[in-house]
């Protein structure tokens, strides 16, 4: 086994529109204490990335650093504002994570999104152009997992490729859920890195536990396309993306 073969790019894309704002202070504590479980792992090396997306801006929190130097969220670096380009922001950060990796095909790669409402403010791709992506990486070994804070995650987790095993549907509202989804997230993330199982996806158990009561209306679900997003006159949220 190679260095490459055990080391482990995680990918953080965190909602951080408006309606965050009901949760920020329990999104804060919950995604510290992601990070706490990440830095625990002393078998497999985790490099990560934290991007926050919102209609103003696709931002770069922390880029490739070793898990145990990523700092902490606190009320200053997170402020939810503005709407939801969920397409934009997941394709752009899907597209960074490919062009870091150079060529790179032994390193690991888990992308974690996470979100709190409907795709509606996108302009640059389609539901089309993010599944089409999202299944040429699950080609390559990449694992992706889908966070609905407080909403039906399946749908939209069908619509960009992912797995229903992949996909949780949490309680936002619930602080004892919230804090479950996260370590949920984290401890999957520290197994496969270490080699323990094949995939990110999430038991049963830990669906119970993070209050997803969709679960059980996703079996079948099939991905379902959507037009590509019309562009408009709005300016782009972000420019030139790398990681």
């Amino acid at each position: 086994m190679t260095e490459a073969s055990r080391r482990t790019l995680v990918t953080f894309l965190l909602d951080r529109s408006g309606s965050m704002n009901v949760v920020r202070d329990g999104t804060i504590g919950d995604f510290n204490a992601f990070l706490d479980h990440l830095k625990a792992e002393d078998s497999a090396e985790i490099i990560f990335n934290l991007v926050q997306f919102d209609g103003q801006s696709l931002d770069k929190v922390c880029v490739r650093r070793p898990i145990a130097e990523v700092q902490r969220l606190d009320r200053n670096s997170y402020v939810p504002r503005a709407s939801t380009p969920l397409i934009d922001a997941a394709y752009t950060t899907i597209k960074a994570v490919e062009a870091s990796l150079s060529g790179d095909a032994e390193t690991k790669v888990v992308i974690c999104v996470q979100t709190d409402g409907q795709e509606n403010a996108s302009k640059e791709h389609g539901w089309d152009d993010l599944s089409a992506l999202v299944e040429e990486k699950k080609a390559l070994g990449w694992q992706f997992n889908f966070m609905g804070a407080g909403i039906d995650a399946y749908e939209q987790g069908a619509r960009m490729g992912i797995a229903v095993d992949q996909t949780l549907s949490y309680d936002h509202l619930d602080p004892a859920a919230n804090r479950a989804a996260f370590m949920a997230a984290a401890e999957n993330t520290r197994l496969y890195s270490r080699g323990a199982v094949e995939s990110t996806s999430y038991s049963d158990e830990q669906k119970r536990a993070a209050g997803d009561k969709y679960a059980g209306r996703a079996a079948g679900l099939g991905q379902k396309a959507a037009p590509k997003a019309k562009t408009n006159k709005r300016s782009s949220i972000v420019d030139d993306f790398r990681l």
